[in-house]
């Protein structure tokens, strides 16, 4: 006889209801156990494919600790380049900008951010990783910065914290933790109060409110920084809106929409890598516009 199973939709209500219930009967246990998985980044595998052929493995350190890191093209005429990759990710996830960066002429350092990939630890905050970029800012000197989601959100704190390249990139920016906390939530079954509970832990672990490491309030001052913001008009994980308003806010910034490549595609879309690259390297030939639109499949500007 052939069982039933449970469909997803089925697993998931099952499962939110025990979360909803855990809430009543414990809500501190319920607190402590989803920030411990809020701030505790999972470990991904790296897949470098043969971005790590000529690659220098060793070890920076910044933001107290040892960061796993990969350079390229160390004697680079043009300066240093910098990858900064996201919450839950690695140094590899940005490595479709290796190439292109090294034949222009770049020196490319990659790491991983405290608690990633190789790097020792097993908590991390946003301010934690901006302190970390700074600080790598300050030792690297680097001219161009590529960064995605939550690593986005990091390099664009730490510009007020002293990093000063000439241009970066910032794929699928969090403008503001709020909403990726409420993405956090909702996957995790947990109720309003709760993600409330939770924001005001962020606030009492971090030693400030949320709303100092929101980068609408620090875009007007970043005129000195050319950005482009590339974002997806699909993402489900960062809405697009949150680029949009950033890009409005600052002064020398561009957005480019992409359509079909969701949060994570956008960071290794041949199109993307050559729009972001041609940018931040001074060679786009549409530099001065405003906005555009990518499609996933043509890779080029749509109509």
């Amino acid at each position: 006889m052939n069982r039933v199973r449970p469909n997803k939709s089925t697993n998931v209500r099952l499962l939110n209801g025990l979360v909803s219930l855990a809430e009543r009967v414990a809500p501190a246990w319920v607190e402590e156990k989803a920030f411990g998985l809020w701030a505790r980044p999972r470990r991904t595998p790296a897949k470098w494919g043969q971005a790590l052929s000529g690659a220098r493995a060793f070890r920076l350190e910044a933001g107290g600790a040892a960061l796993a890191a990969w350079e390229w093209n160390v004697n680079g005429p043009h300066g240093s380049a910098l990858l900064v990759h996201g919450w839950s990710g690695n140094a590899s996830q940005l490595s479709s900008f290796v190439e292109p960066l090294v034949q222009r002429g770049y020196h490319v350092v990659a790491m991983d951010l405290p608690a990633h990939g190789q790097t020792a630890g097993n908590f991390a905050t946003v301010p934690l990783l901006a302190h970390t970029v700074a600080e790598l800012g300050q030792r690297l000197r680097p001219r161009i910065v590529v960064a995605h989601s939550l690593g986005a959100t990091s390099t664009g704190y730490a510009l007020t914290k002293g990093l000063r390249p000439e241009r970066l990139a910032l794929l699928a920016p969090p403008a503001q933790l709020p909403p990726y906390l409420a993405h956090f939530a909702q996957q995790a079954g947990l109720s309003d109060a709760m993600q409330a509970r939770l924001l005001r832990r962020v606030e009492q672990i971090i030693g400030r409110p949320v709303s100092e490491l929101d980068l609408r309030v620090h875009a007007p001052a970043l005129g000195h920084v050319r950005a482009l913001l590339v974002h997806d008009r699909d993402d489900s994980v960062v809405p697009l809106e949150s680029s949009r308003e950033l890009a409005a806010l600052w002064p020398a910034a561009r957005l480019v929409v992409t359509v079909g490549l969701s949060h994570d595609r956008i960071r290794r879309d041949p199109g993307v890598v050559e729009q972001v690259v041609s940018f931040v390297t001074g060679q786009a030939a549409q530099d001065a516009l405003p906005s555009a639109a990518w499609s996933a499949s043509a890779a080029s500007p749509a109509s």
